[in-house]
């Protein structure tokens, strides 16, 4: 079987919220089972995403923003992303890789808002939906002049229940003590249903 591009949190690497997830499972705080998706760079450079993205942008940087011109730019982007392809094999070992597994709870790492997939194959979509929202105009200016980004970390963490869209992961002033004094750093801890899914540390992620 070909590798799914999911790794388990436990041999996961990485920096920011991958690594203090990794960090609080190790010290046994009560982690939801996570897998890091580290598809987006042979995802990107197989549909040759860099380049065909970088036309899209041609003359909406210059000495002013053309506003118009980027907000077609990013739908085009946003579209080419969502339209592109796995390849099959790496898709289907993904999906029997979380097969009999979920639902899940899908989002891209150091950050709050999430995606909520019942299945294997709605997490997959989910990632790619992940991928497609990193060009919006918002995140896009965010990281200007990098119009392209290097890296796109996702988490696909399972849960019991699937949380509402909003206002599901919920702070704990308790556990974030524990977890701030464990790690030796201010940290933030959002679970839900009493597991641990995001730790959000104040410097950032």
């Amino acid at each position: 079987m070909a590798s799914p591009g999911l790794t388990p949190l436990a041999q996961a690497e990485g920096q920011g919220e991958v690594l203090l997830l990794r960090q609080a499972q190790d010290l046994g705080f009560p982690v939801g089972k996570t897998w890091v998706v580290g598809l987006w760079e042979e995802f990107a450079r197989l549909n040759n995403l860099a380049e065909r993205i970088g036309r899209l942008f041609q003359g909406v940087f210059g000495v002013r923003v053309d506003e118009e011109r980027l907000l077609l730019a990013a739908e085009e982007a946003k579209r080419a992303v969502r339209e592109s392809y796995l390849l099959p094999e790496r898709a289907e070992a993904f999906l029997e890789t979380l097969e009999g597994k979920g639902p899940f709870l899908v989002r891209r790492a150091g950050e709050g808002t999430y995606r909520l997939a019942r299945n294997p194959q709605e997490a997959l979509f989910a990632v790619k939906r992940l991928w497609a929202e990193a060009f919006r105009v918002e995140a896009i200016l965010e990281r200007y002049p990098a119009l392209f980004p290097s890296a796109l970390t996702v988490l696909v963490q399972e849960v019991t229940t699937l949380p509402p869209l909003e206002g599901g992961l919920l702070e704990d002033p308790f556990l974030s003590l524990d977890l701030s004094q464990a790690l030796g750093q201010r940290v933030v801890a959002y679970t839900w249903e009493g597991t641990l899914l995001r730790i959000e540390s104040v410097h950032g992620g």
